[in-house]
């Protein structure tokens, strides 16, 4: 079964994988991508972004990454946090892949790194620090979060950070008050039914549709199976499409979905 050739689509529309191309801008991610933009050209702070499981984060902060990386004032670095205890292994990992010399002992490779973030601040740019998955990081690595943002001049931050993770990365920064203080939230949430509608056909039209296969009842069970969240919604889009192939229907209904759902067990 072709779904692309069936629907007359150039490429699959409905991808869980985060690829920037299909992330749709609505206010809250405008929001967000203008904030971590701004904050992170002027130098004014670190961020970190949270949310709910599927909420858009990561698809986020690539975009966040492929945006600023083609700009040559920036030097960036995008993390998965891994499953790290301690703040030196943390440290290691951060100059490796920011290509600096790590050093046998924590405080001279934490004096290497300070020198090469003032080199770059001489040379005009900016390193900028995405971490993604950070609800795991524990309080060690967090810590070396803090120590980094004491690496300033008097008037800007020498490296520039961005923490995205689920619900538990805000619990976790709050309960580290020093940090928490010196730290900007965004908050992730749920889609609306009009912004999950306008995600959908915003998707169908990069992928090249010219027609929509959704009813405007179909759209309504897609936010209530999926709670608003994208990634859900993605899901039950891709199981859609299949399903409209082989039974050979026009249009998805409601009902469709409904049954869609129950098989991916998104119940209501």
């Amino acid at each position: 079964m072709d779904v692309l050739s069936s629907l007359g689509l150039s490429e699959q529309p409905f991808r869980i994988s985060p690829d920037p191309r299909f992330l749709y801008l609505s206010d809250q991610v405008r929001e967000a991508m203008a904030k971590c933009d701004y904050m992170a050209r002027n130098r004014t702070g670190p961020l970190y972004i949270y949310g709910p499981i599927g909420s858009g984060k990561t698809t986020i902060l690539r975009r966040l990454y492929e945006t600023l990386r083609e700009d040559e004032t920036f030097n960036v670095s995008m993390l998965i946090s891994p499953n790290i205890k301690t703040s030196n292994a943390f440290l290691r990992l951060i100059m490796e892949d920011f290509g600096v010399k790590t050093e046998r002992a924590y405080d001279r490779s934490l004096r290497s790194f300070e020198r090469f973030l003032i080199e770059q601040y001489k040379a005009g740019r900016v390193p900028l620090l995405l971490v993604d998955e950070a609800q795991n990081m524990t309080r060690d690595t967090l810590r070396l979060i803090h120590y980094l943002l004491n690496f300033e001049t008097s008037v800007v931050k020498l490296l520039q950070i961005v923490l995205v993770g689920q619900e538990e990365l805000a619990g976790k920064v709050k309960r580290y008050r020093e940090l928490a203080s010196r730290m900007f939230p965004i908050a992730m949430n749920a889609m609306s039914p009009d912004e999950l509608r306008k995600m959908i056909e915003f998707r169908l039209m990069v992928a090249g549709a010219t027609t929509v296969p959704f009813s405007p009842e179909a759209y309504g069970a897609i936010f209530e199976h999926s709670k608003g969240l994208p990634r859900d919604a993605v899901r039950i889009c891709d199981e859609a499409l299949r399903y409209l192939v082989a039974s050979g229907q026009p249009v998805i209904d409601s009902g469709d979905i409904v049954t869609i759902a129950t098989g991916l067990n998104l119940t209501t």
